[in-house]
């Protein structure tokens, strides 16, 4: 049980070292996480489900989306900037915005999947094995 206390510690003091705009909408993602966190939650299902992993980003994007305009691009094609053969350009998917969104929630998810499953003492993911 000490282990599981220091691994939750150490958890929170590396979430310290986000970058302020990645804590901004780490918040916005313990909320949608914390509404969808309970006994018999889908969350917790051997395999979660990635229609409900959409929804909850939609959740945190319609949180969050405003800081969709608050930050540009710092590499576009057309600032004549060299790469160095490295795409810069994101056109055709997903905003910055939704992609880290998606990641941290990803991460938060499985934080709390291996909390919930290692508290109950119920079958881990398959991913585990």
């Amino acid at each position: 049980m000490v282990y599981d206390e220091r691994y939750k510690t150490d958890v929170e003091y590396m979430k310290t070292f986000y970058p302020p705009m990645a804590r901004e909408i780490l918040a916005y993602v313990s909320e949608v996480c914390d509404q969808a966190e309970y006994e018999g939650s889908p969350m917790f299902d051997e395999y979660f489900d990635r229609v409900r992993f959409l929804k909850m980003a939609d959740q945190v994007y319609q949180k969050a989306g405003y800081m969709e305009n608050m930050y540009r691009l710092v590499l576009e094609e057309d600032e004549g900037l060299d790469p160095g053969g490295h795409c810069v350009s994101c056109r055709g998917t997903d905003s910055w915005l939704k992609n880290l969104i998606a990641v941290t929630l990803i991460s938060e998810i499985h934080y709390r999947r291996y909390r919930y499953f290692k508290r109950t003492g119920k079958k881990d993911s398959p991913a585990w094995h």
